[in-house]
C-alpha cells in the first residue's frame, strides 16, 4: 500500500488486532493482498522508526504465505520491536494472520 488515502481507510474502517509489539488494521478486498507499514512519530529517533520498518517487513516475507489472499493490511509497528527476538516476532505476526483467516 503506497497512497495515504488507502492508509487513511483502513484506520478509519478497518478491523483491529492489537498485540504488545504491533497493531495491525485489516480489511477484506476483492483485489490481491496489499501490505503496508507504519511507525508512529511518536518514537523520535528515525533510525529506531526504520529499524522498526524494517524488522517488521522481514518477518511478514518470512510469513506471507499464511496471510489470507485477499485482504488489505497495514502494520502499525511499535517500541517493542527493537526488543523482541525476531523469532518471537514471526510467530506474533503469523498468530495474527491465523486469526484474520478464520471466518
Amino acid at each position: 500500500m503506497t497512497s495515504s488515502a488507502e492508509f487513511q481507510a483502513l484506520f478509519q474502517r478497518g478491523k483491529r488486532i492489537d498485540r504488545s509489539s504491533f497493531l495491525v488494521l485489516w480489511t477484506d478486498t476483492t483485489v490481491p493482498r496489499r501490505v503496508g507499514f507504519a511507525v508512529s512519530r511518536q518514537l523520535n529517533r528515525a533510525v529506531d522508526r526504520n529499524r522498526i520498518r524494517r524488522r517488521l517487513r522481514e518477518a511478514y516475507r518470512r510469513v506471507r504465505g499464511a496471510a489470507p489472499v485477499s485482504v488489505a493490511v497495514i502494520v502499525v509497528g511499535k517500541k517493542r520491536v527493537l526488543d523482541m527476538e525476531f523469532g518471537a516476532l514471526v510467530a506474533e505476526l503469523a498468530s495474527v494472520f491465523a486469526v484474520m483467516s478464520q471466518p
